[in-house]
């Protein structure tokens, strides 16, 4: 997959890599766990004509988009069952991503948050 999440010691580190990076317009983004305030696994679907910065085409949401006012960061090829971070304090009011395994990540960050 396209999209990889690595375990820091104050922080997750969430890279894009190939055509994924170059729709995103970005190929990583860092997310200190203390500005995590909560973590799920659901779907999320953005209306195409979002404000974005990024690419939007069919099913697929690649970069920053403006939802409600916030901005988001978002990597999905599929608006369900995705790993949803909402954020405090940090340039993403969420973090919006498609990983192969988002309950099993979702489990990982919860414990980092315990820690």
């Amino acid at each position: 997959m396209s999209r990889t999440i690595e375990f820091e010691q104050d922080h997750l580190v969430i890279k894009l890599s190939g055509v994924t990076s170059v729709a995103a317009l970005k190929r990583h983004v860092d997310v200190p766990y203390a500005s995590i305030r909560h973590v799920s696994v659901e779907g999320f679907d953005i209306p195409l004509l979002q404000f974005r910065v990024g690419t939007s085409v069919a099913d697929i949401r690649e970069g920053r988009f403006l939802i409600g006012g916030t901005w988001c960061f978002v990597s999905y090829e599929n608006h369900e069952h995705l790993l949803v971070l909402d954020l405090v304090e940090h340039e993403y009011g969420k973090v919006i991503i498609q990983v192969e395994n988002p309950e099993e990540m979702e489990h990982r960050i919860i414990e980092k948050l315990k820690q």
